[in-house]
């Protein structure tokens, strides 16, 4: 089916019975993870290995004391903090539209792809994500916050844009101001945690898809059964996070593994790849790591630069987007259980 992506969990054993989810998903609003008292219409939402509620339209998703992380279009991320509530109106891809109904709502988008809409609502106001980003929006003040990116405000028979590390408060004026993307509270850091924790879950999805030779052409989600969540794998290049934490592409995931690169809180180093004729993309055991390295698979290794840390940046991406099940295996040397999941055709 054209709007069509498959998002699947691995099959788990449990008091010695299969458990297993499919979801065959052409929608916004997949609960990847919740801590502490969150509520779906009313009702608890209790966190389960491998099975994930989904907000459906007109359904409200509200935190009391918990937050939660829900996935909207492929690699964007939509985090909800303490006390906050939102509203699903509209979960398609090509018209994602979730209203902000109390507290916070903060989204970083990794990537929005071709023919994907994502907007926040509040009120009668319109933010359109135009970009690849980071986006605050709150109630209490009403206003919203730009750390990177682009977004487009519409309301009241007015029109603005908010560029990177600009704020606008929603009233009868739509001035945006400049305001200090540094002074930060606990939802900016629990995402940052939230982002290293996927950062982390990508860069073994990524070299597990490698190592198999599977087929990833196209930018989404994978599941990674390790981390028990769903985490973003570009389609090329390296996704640098705003929080400073990297997404590797089975692509260039073999960088990471060579001698001299590291992984740490903040990012990567910024040292320059090694080109094609520097590494020995055949595999072997490398000493200094302690396990073989590179892949098994066959690709054609491109020489690209390495991104600095902390910057919001995706190198040569693109396709459509997409959700891939089965057992990803770890980082240093493990398989998968099944191909990929199936991408979005048109």
């Amino acid at each position: 089916m054209r709007r069509m992506y498959a998002v699947g969990a691995v099959a788990l054993l449990a008091t010695g019975a299969a458990l297993a989810q499919n979801i065959i998903s052409a929608h916004s609003g997949v609960v990847q993870y919740v801590e502490g008292r969150v509520l779906l219409n009313n009702k608890p939402v209790v966190e389960k290995f491998g099975q994930f509620p989904e907000i459906k339209e007109g359904q409200v998703f509200a935190t009391e004391d918990g937050r939660a992380e829900i996935l909207l279009t492929p690699g964007v991320f939509l985090r909800v903090p303490e006390n906050s509530s939102v509203r699903m109106i509209d979960r398609s891809l090509t018209n994602t539209r979730v209203e902000v109904l109390s507290g916070a709502a903060l989204v970083e988008c990794a990537e929005i792809l071709k023919d994907d809409a994502v907007s926040l609502v509040y009120k009668g106001w319109t933010v359109a994500l135009e970009k690849k980003g980071l986006y605050r929006l709150d109630t209490d003040p009403a206003r919203l916050r730009v750390f990177e990116g682009e977004a487009g405000v519409a309301g009241d028979g007015h029109a603005t844009l908010v560029k990177r590390s600009r704020e606008l408060y929603f009233g009868p004026l739509l001035a945006d101001q400049r305001f200090n993307s540094k002074e930060t509270d606990e939802l900016y850091s629990w995402s940052a945690r939230r982002a290293e924790s996927l950062s982390m879950a990508s860069i073994s999805a990524a070299k597990s898809l490698r190592d198999d030779g599977s087929s990833w052409g196209v930018s989404g989600w994978d599941w990674n059964p390790w981390f028990g969540m769903f985490t973003f794998v570009p389609y090329r290049g390296i996704y640098n996070s705003p929080f400073g934490y990297s997404f590797w592409s089975p692509l260039q995931v073999g960088y990471f593994y060579q001698p001299g690169y590291y992984y740490g809180g903040g990012g990567y180093n910024t040292r320059t790849a090694p080109t094609t004729s520097a590494v020995n993309w055949s595999p072997h055991y490398d000493s200094n790591l302690g396990y073989n390295t590179a892949s098994r698979a066959t690709f054609a290794q491109p020489s690209v630069g390495m991104q600095s840390s902390g910057s919001s940046s995706m190198s040569g991406m693109s396709g459509r987007g997409g959700m891939s099940s089965a057992g990803t295996g770890g980082g240093a040397s493990s398989g998968r259980g099944a191909s990929n999941g199936g991408g979005r055709g048109r």
